[in-house]
């Protein structure tokens, strides 16, 4: 994968999403997101409305968290969506290697597979296990197509099987515009992209958390992509994990 892609990898990332939750009860919640991203280790995320100054913001190994414009949580680990779409493509493969590995996944198992016809790289289980800790890596365009992850909380274990689509072409990389979380089977939550644009300048001051208000960038999408208060920040699906398992 950074074989393939080094140098030629974008340096950053930005565009909006409509977001859609599915409850269990049948509700639909619709939102927007503007999204600002960093290669390496950088993204930030703002939620619509601008005026609420809430969201998350990743930066290096920590995760920070805002609602109404004040920090609301602090903690360690990262995004492995943004290792695995963005990061392992620029930084190098140790660095990628032992961030996967404090999350948890297995990077010396390696197995094929297929999905629809095309041949996979399944990164983190020797079986055909979709309840371990795993990545599907396209055999051909070595781009990500899912991830799987397992949680476990006090009271329960959950598998979120996250599902990479639409590869687009934005100023010749690509980019998955739509992005679908599975949670133990059912889907829980989609992501949408559009008005993305690489390789724009970014104001390093943007994922500072102690200038989150100040560097927020203003510009709205048009009214038509307005749908009211996007989920708060509990809601974030993105899953992360500050303390990998024992193997």
């Amino acid at each position: 994968m950074h074989a393939r892609y080094a140098g030629k990898w974008f340096s950053t990332l930005s565009f909006s999403q409509r977001t859609t939750t599915y409850a269990t009860s049948g509700r639909e919640t619709r939102g927007i997101w503007n999204e600002y991203l960093a290669v390496p280790g950088r993204l930030r995320i703002d939620y619509l409305p601008l005026s609420e100054q809430s969201g998350v913001l990743y930066a290096g190994n920590r995760i920070h968290s805002f609602l109404n414009g004040k920090p609301a949580a602090s903690e360690d680990g990262w995004n492995p969506l943004l290792i695995l779409i963005a990061d392992v493509y620029a930084q190098s493969v140790d660095t990628s290697a032992w961030q996967l590995d404090s999350l948890g996944f297995d990077v010396s198992l390696v197995r094929q597979d297929t999905v629809g016809g095309k041949a996979m790289w399944v990164v983190g289980v020797a079986t055909a296990d979709t309840t371990e800790r795993q990545f599907w890596v396209d055999a051909d365009s070595l781009l990500v197509r899912r991830v799987i992850q397992r949680q476990r909380s006090a009271t329960r274990q959950s598998v979120t099987d996250i599902r990479l689509e639409r590869y687009t072409d934005v100023g010749g990389y690509p980019v998955a515009f739509e992005i679908l979380f599975h949670r133990d089977g059912r889907l829980y939550f989609k992501e949408e992209y559009f008005d993305v644009k690489a390789n724009i300048p970014l104001a390093p001051a943007i994922f500072d958390p102690a200038q989150w208000v100040a560097s927020q960038v203003r510009p709205e999408p048009a009214p038509q992509d307005r749908l009211g208060s996007s989920p708060p920040t509990r809601l974030m699906p993105v899953s992360f994990v500050t303390r990998p398992e024992a193997r």
